[in-house]
Order: structure tokens, then C-alpha cells, then sequence
């Protein structure tokens, strides 16, 4: 299994691959962590989980005929200290807090911007994003786009 997550280039050893399914054109990978030994980062009491909570994650590589879709199960925690009773979610490498999509999208969005015949809500549609944010992120990327474009 460990080539799989090599292969879908995802930045977490930790993570193991708990289910494959196929539907039509969208292939569903579950992905969860080994449970752990968690300690507050305020007060360091330990801290319990409350439970699983099944995140939804568009993954961008391997969309050629299909769609892959990420489940990721995500551990909530709660301090047990009662004064404290911070509380955290499972975090994982490759995508960031609150997105739908994995960190790999910004770079391909960019990509995807060099054939200029596509438009932003084509790319936008490509990657499952708004056409918004397809531009705010070609936009904040300007460092790449000199490495990007051929120069003639």
C-alpha cells in the first residue's frame, strides 16, 4: 500500500489506505492514521478523542478518465483538563485547514494556465474550484509563472 501513497505523491508516512472503490468514473480512497498517544499544546494534559469525522478531499492527479475522491478520517481532540478543554482536529501534509482540494491543485491550476485557448472556468471546472479561485491562485503565483512560460 505504501506505493500507492507514493504514487499519489501524499507528504504523511503515517497514513494507510483502508479502502479503494470504484463508481462509475470516481475512485474513492479512504485514508486514515494510526490512532495516538495526544498531549494539549496549552497545558499538556493528555487529550481524548471525541470521535472520527469523515472529510471529502478532490485529489487532481489521475483525472484523465476518472475522478478521485479522498476520505479522510480525521481524529477530534478534546483536553481532559476541565479548566482548558482545548480541542484540535487531525491535521494531514498535503492539504490545508478548511479545503477541499489537495495541495497539489495550486500547482497544476497554474499549469493548466499556459494553453491560453482554455479559460479560467474551464481550468476551474477541470479542478472542481470556482473560476475565482482558479485567478486568485494564478494570480499568487506569479513567482512560477517565469519558470512556467517558454521564452522565446
Amino acid at each position: 500500500m505504501n506505493d500507492i501513497i507514493r504514487f499519489l505523491e501524499l507528504e504523511d508516512p503515517a497514513i494507510t489506505i483502508e479502502d479503494i472503490s470504484t463508481e462509475g468514473r470516481v475512485k474513492t480512497v479512504t485514508l486514515s492514521t494510526p490512532p495516538e498517544i495526544r498531549f494539549c499544546p496549552r497545558c499538556s494534559f493528555r487529550m481524548h478523542s471525541r470521535g472520527i469525522r469523515i472529510r471529502r478531499v478532490n485529489h487532481p492527479i489521475l483525472q484523465d478518465t476518472y475522478q478521485l475522491v479522498l476520505l479522510l478520517k480525521q481524529r477530534r481532540w478534546r483536553c481532559t483538563n476541565g479548566q482548558c478543554r482545548y480541542e484540535e482536529n487531525e491535521s494531514f501534509n498535503f492539504i490545508s485547514k478548511h479545503r477541499r482540494n489537495t495541495n497539489a491543485a495550486d500547482f497544476l491550476i497554474v499549469n493548466e494556465f499556459r494553453d491560453l485557448t482554455k479559460s479560467a472556468a474551464d481550468i476551474a471546472r477541470k479542478f472542481n474550484t470556482s473560476d475565482t479561485y482558479a485567478i486568485n491562485v494564478f494570480e499568487g503565483n506569479q513567482s512560477f509563472l517565469g519558470s512556467l512560460f517558454i521564452r522565446v
